[in-house]
């Protein structure tokens, strides 16, 4: 016999004051634009309108719980056609932190994806989706991450149709010296941090 629902009655006032803009959460009239306009909507188990919802039922484990805060793709598409201007990636992002921070989410090999990252904005300004993906996938070994690849080809085409995408070398962006001179600084600024707790300690 399947276990009934669990409904929180304080975790949709949890999300609006915690959540990166989760109080807008509440000018959503439920329109299912955002849907429609997300490369990856079709994959999702609830779409953002779906989980905007849910967060006002108090239904927090399908909320955290659900995969598709982390399909985004910051194309930010929803927040530009929501006729209510729902800072829809905001909230998502937001979201999926929480879901992180309180152990809903799979542990990832996230520092080999923060360094590619990192190298990607580094080089280009911007990230090349493509790229990222596939020096990720590599780093698992040829056939693991071929695999992984494969388990991800319906995603890549949904990005590829909704340009998110390219199949083209990215370019860089114009003040590229510029940007990678800040990046440079914050890493200095960082290591500095660093070391002066080091000395505290």
């Amino acid at each position: 016999m399947s276990q009934p629902a669990r409904f929180d009655q304080g975790f949709a006032k949890e999300i609006f004051s915690t959540v990166e803009s989760g109080e807008k959460m509440k000018m959503c009239m439920q329109c299912g634009v955002c849907a429609g306009s997300c490369p990856l909507g079709d994959k999702m188990d609830y779409t953002p309108r779906k989980i905007f919802a849910l967060v006002r039922a108090g239904a927090k484990e399908k909320v955290l719980g659900s995969r598709a805060l982390w399909y985004c793709t910051s194309c930010y598409n929803c927040k530009v056609r929501c006729p209510r201007k729902v800072p829809v990636v905001d909230i998502m992002h937001g979201l999926a932190r929480k879901a992180f921070l309180e152990g809903y989410a799979e542990k990832q090999n996230t520092a080999t994806f923060a360094k590619f990252f990192w190298e990607n904005i580094h080089s280009l300004g911007r990230i090349d989706e493509k790229a990222l993906a596939q020096k990720y996938f590599l780093s698992f070994g040829l056939l693991e991450g071929a695999k992984k690849a494969l388990g991800m080809t319906d995603i890549a085409l949904g990005m590829l149709l909704h340009h998110r995408m390219k199949l083209l070398p990215g370019k860089a962006i114009k003040g590229k010296a510029t940007l990678k001179q800040l990046l440079d600084a914050a890493v200095q600024e960082e290591k500095a941090e660093r070391l002066a707790k080091k000395e505290v300690a």
